[in-house]
C-alpha cells in the first residue's frame, strides 16, 4: 500500500493562489496539511490496516517532501515578489523627474559627480532615510543605517545604485545605457534642486519664514 503521494498536496493549489500567499501563510498551509495526514495516518493504524513500520516509512517520506515542497514554493514567491518589485520600479521611473538632467543645467561635471557629492552629505541620507521610513515599508533602516556609518568612517562612496541596492529605497532610480540616468520622486529632486541653487533655496526659505 502506498501512503506517500509525491507533492500532489502541494500542486492541488492553483499558482495564482500560492503566489498571493505571504511566507507565513504558507508555513500554516502546509501546518494544517501536516494535521490532516497525521489524523489519516492514526485513523488506519486505529482501523489496522497498516502496522506501525508503515506508517513510519511514509511519514518520513511525506515530511521529506513536505519540507522540500515548502522550500521550492517559497524561493519561488520571493522571486516572483522581485519580479513585481522590479518591474514597477522601471514603470515609476518614467514619471520621476532626472536627477541628471538637473545636474547638467547646474554643472559642467559630470552628473554622476554631481549626485555623489549631493549625496555625500549625511544631511542629505537623512533627508533621503525620513523620506523612504515614510514611504516604503520594505526599507531597510538598520541597512542604511549601517551605509551611513560607513560613509563617514571609511573612503566607501555612496552611489544611488549602492543606496537602492542596499537599503531597497525606492525614491530614486537608476537606468543603464543611453538615455539612461538617475531619477528621484519629486520630493527628493526638490531636494537635489535646492542643494543645487542658493537662489532658488533661498526664495524658498523666504516664503516660509
Amino acid at each position: 500500500m502506498n501512503l506517500y503521494k509525491p507533492r500532489s498536496f502541494c500542486y492541488t493549489w492553483r499558482k495564482r493562489e500560492i503566489m498571493a500567499m505571504t511566507e507565513e501563510e504558507i508555513s500554516e498551509l502546509y501546518t494544517r496539511l501536516a494535521f490532516q495526514y497525521e489524523s489519516s495516518i492514526d485513523s488506519l493504524l486505529a482501523r489496522q490496516i497498516i502496522d506501525s513500520d508503515i506508517a513510519t516509512t511514509s511519514r518520513e517520506k511525506f515530511y521529506d517532501s513536505l519540507n522540500e515542497e515548502k522550500l521550492r514554493t517559497s524561493s519561488k514567491i520571493r522571486d516572483y515578489r522581485e519580479i513585481i518589485r522590479l518591474y514597477m520600479r522601471l514603470m515609476t521611473c518614467n514619471n520621476m523627474v532626472s536627477l541628471t538632467e538637473l545636474a547638467k543645467q547646474y554643472s559642467g561635471e559630470s552628473p554622476g559627480y554631481v549626485i555623489q557629492s549631493w549625496m555625500r552629505s549625511r544631511n542629505t541620507l537623512e533627508f533621503l532615510r525620513q523620506w523612504e521610513n515614510d514611504m516604503n515599508e520594505e526599507f531597510d533602516d538598520r541597512a542604511c543605517e549601517e551605509l551611513i556609518h560607513q560613509g563617514h568612517t571609511t573612503s566607501l562612496t555612496i552611489t544611488p545604485s549602492l543606496w537602492i541596492r542596499r537599503t531597497h529605497a525606492v525614491g530614486m532610480c537608476v537606468k543603464q545605457g543611453k538615455g539612461g540616468g538617475v531619477s528621484a520622486y519629486s520630493e527628493i529632486a526638490a531636494d537635489f534642486h535646492l542643494w543645487l541653487d542658493p537662489k532658488v533655496r533661498l526664495a524658498t526659505v523666504r516664503k516660509h519664514v
